[in-house]
């Protein structure tokens, strides 16, 4: 049996047809999940990019950065961020050289493996997410990815024309969205963008692993739809208000009160552009499960789709991925599991599932031995019916902010408890009322679950979030 993992940045559970969007196309992940066990309660275990990807390809947890060594930052972060020497984003590190990688893993047990991502920060200089591959490929330009420079690339566009007339143009998003503009320079068709890109190589090389006869591993990172949202106007076309006559606006500015630099039609907007990012990126996932079909390799391959987390776009105020904001737009994750033999298909399941659970599951349902340092737990006895649950509560750390889930309950807990919020979300799902005054031992009730899980005390970290920082220091 051979495995493909497809991660899939950014992308919020509640935008996808299959958890009950009905207004987004995404006809490909619909099929797909008809096909699949659709975890409906699936949750990172950390946030955000990186943290996320190490503790699904080391089956270790990340939580609660007691393992984190701060990683040497270099141009931009030094010069854009002013971030000086360290890159104090916890858990945005190298692997740990103690730590085995899922490539590794499956490269001990006679697997080919082979990677394509066009995520950047797992090729800044120093990370080694590519460690254990016997290939890998890296679609450049994304976000601000330093593969050209400005003063010999053609650049047409003026970053403030981009941006509402509210927003501070010394934000480093600013700043990201002119390198995006020199990196992309040269684009003329869908087929030029980058979830195409990244689909359009896994699909090839899904060509050479069926011409070797061996058993593989197939990692499709897709860093979309991650920011900037600039479609191809026919698919923004899908979704904007025809009578929207502002700028237009698909980088989001990271802030905790978008209202600060969006008015309700730029927000629409805005919202728009992200939901066209979805359906192109459904799209040519659609295309890769086609060559996948095409190939035969259903019928005998794992297949799981993944995201890493959600955006905010406006929920409580929140715009971007603001650690204090780990609402459901942000923390609900897809998570679809497809049998090559049909087990599971077109089931749902709710029982809790974190992202480094998906480690020993795989072994599970491919006869392989959980190795020891796998720290998940296996989800596939709930598909199959044996048992409910595998846990009770979920924990989760995104820099300053602990987040705990009970049935009941989420708490989200700054670190060094100067800041809490508690939500009864049966009562109140969308986290709109903050009950933490009103029920103190209901707080410490959750607080001690998320210490049972770090093994003790939760480290507080002089930590900083640049872009959110820069641009309140701006504002006094």
């Amino acid at each position: 049996m051979n495995f493909i993992l497809v991660i899939l940045d950014s992308l919020r559970q509640d935008h996808v047809g299959a958890y009950g969007n009905d207004w987004i196309q995404t006809p490909c992940l619909d099929r797909f999940a008809q096909e699949s066990t659709v975890l409906t309660r699936a949750y990172p275990e950390s946030v955000p990019t990186l943290p996320f990807r190490t503790s699904l390809i080391t089956g270790r947890r990340v939580f609660p950065f007691k393992r984190w060594k701060p990683h040497v930052a270099s141009y931009p972060y030094q010069d854009i961020y002013q971030t000086g020497k360290t890159l104090s984003i916890p858990g945005w590190s190298p692997i740990d050289r103690d730590d085995t990688t899922l490539a590794e893993f499956f490269h001990g047990h006679g697997f080919t493996s082979a990677m394509v991502t066009d995520c950047l920060h797992q090729m800044y200089p120093g990370m080694n997410y590519n460690r254990g591959f016997h290939a890998w490929h890296w679609v450049r330009g994304q976000e601000w990815d330093l593969c050209k420079l400005a003063s010999l690339s053609r650049k047409d566009a003026d970053a403030a024309d981009y941006f509402s007339d509210l927003t501070n143009l010394k934000h480093p998003k600013v700043w990201e969205m002119e390198r995006n503009f020199v990196n992309t320079a040269t684009r003329e068709y869908e087929e030029d963008y980058f979830s195409p890109k990244v689909f359009a190589q896994a699909g090839r090389w899904l060509e050479e692993l069926y011409k070797i006869k061996n058993n593989f591993f197939l990692c499709v990172d897709s860093f979309d739809p991650h920011e900037p949202w600039d479609t191809p106007r026919f698919y923004r076309d899908l979704y904007a208000d025809k009578t929207y006559r502002g700028k237009e606006i698909f980088m989001p500015i990271y802030t905790t009160d978008y209202t600060e630099y969006l008015n309700d039609e730029e927000l629409k907007y805005i919202r728009a552009c992200y939901a066209s990012e979805v359906t192109m990126v459904d799209r040519w996932f659609g295309m890769f499960m086609d060559k996948v079909r095409l190939l035969g390799l259903d019928k005998n391959s794992l297949i799981i789709v993944v995201s890493d987390h959600g955006h905010q776009l406006g929920e409580n105020g929140y715009m971007g991925k603001i650690d204090s904001g780990m609402l459901p737009c942000l923390m609900d994750l897809v998570m679809m599991i497809r049998h090559p033999d049909g087990t599971g298909a077109g089931k749902s399941v709710d029982a809790f599932m974190l992202n480094h659970d998906i480690l020993p599951t795989v072994c599970s349902i491919m006869g392989l031995d959980i190795p020891d340092y796998a720290e998940g737990l296996d989800i596939w006895p709930v598909v199959e019916g044996k048992k409910d649950k595998i846990r009770d509560y979920v924990t989760s750390i995104f820099k300053h902010y602990v987040w705990v889930r009970t049935e009941q309950y989420v708490l989200i807990r700054k670190t060094d408890r100067s800041a809490e919020y508690l939500y009864d979300i049966i009562e109140d799902p969308e986290h709109e009322r903050n009950i933490a005054p009103d029920h103190p031992k209901k707080v410490e009730e959750l607080w001690h679950l998320a210490l049972e899980d770090a093994g003790g005390d939760i480290p507080v970290l002089d930590i900083s979030f640049p872009m959110l920082d820069r641009e309140q220091a701006d504002r006094r």
